[in-house]
């Protein structure tokens, strides 16, 4: 099946959520997230501009960078720097995003104050109540952090 504009966003959101968990520049991860709502309200299909060869930076957000990007997208359902992200981030610390109610910063927090990295491990410091103990977090926090476990475990 071809790739469609929210495929292609949808690698550009991975990207933002790997760089926000290695706490990179947030001015590039806002870059990707911008490029992932153009590429979201755009109502002509990435795919076709790309086969006319059209000039992508000229959309809005989008650089000769993240426009090479699309290209290769495009042309291969992935690119370069997402493998690379995949590579440098714990998988199993990625697989906690699936979570609803953690996002990048949280569980980038949770790896750095608890050490983190699996959901067992996130399971057990919620029902150890160590979750609460991080600036941000708290008894509710926890609780859905647990309910969210369970559900996905459990579906």
């Amino acid at each position: 099946m071809p790739l469609v504009n929210a495929d292609i966003a949808a690698v550009f959101s991975e990207i933002a959520d790997l760089l926000e968990m290695e706490d990179a520049n947030p001015f590039r991860v806002r870059a990707y997230r911008n490029a992932v709502r153009t590429l979201g309200e755009m109502g002509r299909s990435v795919r076709e501009m790309v086969a006319q060869h059209e000039n992508l930076d000229a959309l809005p957000g989008i650089g000769p960078k993240l426009a090479a990007m699309i290209t290769e997208v495009v042309d291969t359902g992935t690119c370069a720097q997402l493998k690379r992200l995949r590579q440098e981030v714990t998988p199993a610390l990625a697989e906690l995003l699936k979570l609803p109610s953690l996002g990048p910063k949280r569980v980038r927090a949770l790896h750095q104050e608890l050490g983190i990295e699996t959901l067992d491990q996130l399971r057990r410091a919620a029902e150890q109540r160590r979750i609460r103990t991080i600036l941000g977090f708290g008894a509710k926090s926890e609780q859905q952090i647990l309910d969210a476990i369970t559900a996905l475990q459990h579906p």
